[in-house]
């Protein structure tokens, strides 16, 4: 018995001599949970990130993680300057807006071993996920905030907030926190028509806003005065505007039709058109634009710019009813 004993010691003592100094290569990589006890390190700090590779386009603002494995002392969390570029400890910057991070770490590892820094690098980037939620506000019918990791298009994301309403502009703004300054402008087609758009795809912490149509006022001597969308067309034209009132009554002067228009420095500018030339194809059909206030006057009516301006200034939003 004691040979066998000491025969099992002498065994478990020449595999643990066999083994030493075999360290196994290990990963230095940011958590994929924040939180806990469980986070792995990276130069020495803790991450509670999500964090993924991605193969979409990296842009200045975006938090990389760069983990150079078995050599933490060249592993960092960064964040992309506005320049697109990236500091390596003992290299310097680097360019990487327009990269994907697996090209980052190839770019990284060459960089590593040309300055012989290290022999065979093996380098993985990865992009921080901090927000997976998007936000959705406008005119869609359930307006709010998303949990939709991921690359999604802006049918989907759309469709998740119930759809568009019926007050839906020709504009739909994407802005994000990655580059708050910037923001993209989609055209929409509120008709459906043209949906190109479709396809576009908005990112996790993008803020979806849906404009709404813009409206111009009709008074005077028309069958319906009231406020009335701009959603039917890409360019409302006056003739199809006056249409959607209902037309012009008898006994109106169609010559002295007056477009009551603001400029951007709140002040307004009067136009005087023919609505009788325009609607018999013989001028030129203006462009109505937003917050125009269109008025007909009746015939044998003085001073009826004066009763246009007066008209503008007297509307009262609540008042109207906003004719699709």
């Amino acid at each position: 018995m004691r040979s066998k004993s000491a025969l099992a010691v002498t065994l478990l003592f020449v595999l643990s001599i066999a083994g030493f100094g075999q360290t196994p290569r290990q990963a230095i990589i940011p958590s994929a949970q924040g939180g806990g006890s469980g986070n792995s390190t990276v130069s020495g700090r803790g991450t509670g990130a999500v964090a993924g590779m991605s193969d979409d386009p990296i842009e200045a603002g975006e938090i990389l993680h760069v983990n150079v494995f078995n050599a933490p002392d060249f592993s960092l969390n960064t964040r992309v300057s506005e320049s697109g570029e990236i500091a390596v400890p003992l290299i310097g910057p680097i360019h990487v807006a327009g990269l994907s991070t697996a090209d980052i770490g190839k770019l990284v590892a060459n960089e590593l071993k040309s300055h012989s820094l290290l022999v065979d690098p093996d380098v993985m980037v990865s992009v921080e996920q901090g927000a997976t939620d998007l936000t959705v506000l406008g005119e869609v019918r359930s307006p709010g905030i998303f949990p939709l990791p991921g690359k999604h298009r802006l049918s989907d994301v759309l469709a998740a907030a119930g759809g568009l309403t019926s007050n839906t502009g020709r504009v739909i703004e994407i802005s994000n926190n990655r580059n708050p300054q910037s923001k993209v402008y989609v055209p929409w087609d509120p008709t459906m028509h043209n949906t190109e758009s479709y396809d576009r795809y908005v990112k996790p912490g993008d803020r979806v806003l849906v404009r709404a149509c813009g409206i111009a006022y009709l008074g005077g001597n028309v069958a319906k005065p009231g406020a009335y969308s701009l959603c039917g067309s890409a360019k409302m034209t006056l003739s199809e505007v006056l249409s959607l009132a209902g037309g012009i009554l008898p006994l109106s002067s169609e010559k002295h039709t007056v477009i009551v228009r603001p400029r951007p420095d709140g002040s307004r500018v009067t136009i005087e058109v023919d609505a009788h030339r325009v609607l018999r194809a013989r001028a030129p059909d203006m462009i109505v634009q937003e917050d125009d206030v269109i008025y007909v006057p009746a015939s044998g009516v003085k001073n009826f710019v004066n009763r246009a301006i007066t008209f503008s200034l007297t509307l009262v939003a609540p008042l109207f009813y906003v004719y699709h």
